[in-house]
């Protein structure tokens, strides 16, 4: 594995399946069971022909059911509950069906509550060790995105269900700080994700917290939500078995009400009036010039009348300079306005980017343009749907390129 991030999570989740069913097993069956199981597992295995990509699927060696059989947990979510301030609660939840193997349903309930007590009670050495790996995986993160994460609050439970069918649930959890970039009340998830796989009966779900709403998601074509209107939704959920793209699944959060675009748009109209008001003010400047001098002119000329007639040339020169300042003035301020303000969003990127030599480093376009990083991001993915430029992740950058300028895959987009 290249990147901090996926290593820390596979090895986390393995852990996490192991803490499970571990116990389980010892407390529901009989010594000569325990000796004959193996726990079961939700393994993330690495793809030998994809770099860094992260799986979250069971191997069929090491697998084995919460009543000592064959059969793997039924169901394997991951949710993350995203606050406000950019934290998030990562739950890890695993579910099981009873009695939809060889055991009966009241045999598996038992089994199960057994294996809940010990598993709530006792700081098993499986639990630690799922403690330890969310440290590294968040210590991980913080060095992929420069913010300063920590890990807390940890919880376990593992509890019997009677709603739509009886079933055990196994979850353990914590908090995430600094999980997501906020920025101007903006929420955005997804740069702690490089290259995540989910397998089959596996699912992923982002849950909004604190009056937050979803803005965008991505990808947008396989996200799930019980409201027809994304912005109605409590959560997205994406379902395996699913390959994501590096950053993904990504999703922008607002507070309840307004919306990232809406913030840009009404920076842009505000733009758009203040270059207004700045050629109507020209205008009304350059009009109360005009008049001054043309009056300056009439009280000129009839002062000349009751003495001697003025000469043409003297005339001449008494009105052309006021014709070339009436000219003149007041395109000298509009010509810069005509050229910066009336630029589209996308206009004013490319024409950056082709200054910098045809490619830059998304960081740098946040710096030269002083817009936030959500509205930059927001504006490079529809830019790199439209084909207008390119996205290269190198390291920690992304690296935007205009057509005809891509870096090659071999070497530093910055060498040439």
């Amino acid at each position: 594995m290249n990147r901090p991030v996926s290593v820390a999570f596979i090895a986390l989740v393995v852990v996490v399946s192991i803490v499970a069913l571990g116990p389980m097993t010892a407390a529901g069956t009989g010594d000569e069971t325990a000796a004959s199981s193996q726990p079961h597992q939700a393994v993330l295995e690495t793809q030998t022909e994809m770099d860094s990509a992260m799986q979250l699927q069971p191997s069929p060696e090491t697998t084995h059911s919460l009543t000592g059989d064959s059969q793997d947990f039924d169901r394997t979510t991951f949710k993350i509950t995203v606050h406000e301030n950019g934290s998030a609660t990562w739950t890890f939840q695993y579910e099981q069906r009873f009695g939809t193997g060889n055991e009966t349903e009241e045999d598996d309930r038992e089994s199960f509550e057994e294996f809940a007590t010990a598993f709530e009670s006792e700081e098993t050495e499986l639990y630690e060790g799922f403690t330890e790996q969310a440290d590294a995986m968040v210590d991980s993160g913080g060095e992929l995105t420069d913010r300063e994460m920590e890990a807390t609050h940890f919880e376990r439970s593992a509890t019997v269900e009677d709603q739509f069918g009886t079933r055990g649930i196994v979850e353990m959890s914590f908090s995430w700080s600094e999980f997501a970039d906020v920025e101007d009340g903006v929420v955005e998830v997804g740069d702690v994700f490089q290259n995540l796989y989910i397998g089959p009966d596996q699912a992923i779900e982002i849950e909004a917290a604190d009056d937050l709403t979803f803005d965008r998601v991505e990808p947008a074509e396989s996200a799930q939500y019980p409201r027809s209107d994304l912005e109605d939704a409590d959560s997205v959920r994406w379902s395996g078995e699913q390959q994501f793209l590096d950053s993904q699944p990504w999703a922008v959060l607002v507070q309840e009400g307004a919306t990232a675009e809406s913030d840009s748009l009404s920076s842009d109209n505000m733009s758009w009036y203040l270059a207004i008001v700045a050629i109507i003010g020209l205008g009304i400047a350059g009009g109360g010039l005009w008049y001054r001098r043309q009056s300056a002119d009439r009280e000129t000329d009839t002062g000349a009348n009751a003495g001697q007639p003025a000469g043409p040339d003297e005339t001449a020169a008494t009105t052309a300079p006021a014709e070339d300042d009436q000219q003149t003035e007041p395109s000298t301020d509009s010509a810069p306005l005509a050229d910066e303000e009336l630029l589209t969003d996308e206009d004013r990127v490319v024409r950056l980017i082709r200054e910098n030599g045809g490619r830059m480093k998304q960081v740098n376009i946040v710096d030269e343009t002083g817009w936030s990083k959500s509205k930059v991001s927001m504006l490079l993915s529809d830019m790199e749907e439209e084909d207008t430029i390119s996205k290269l992740r190198v390291g920690r950058e992304n690296i935007i390129s205009l057509e005809g300028y891509e870096p090659e895959a071999t070497k530093s987009p910055f060498d040439e």
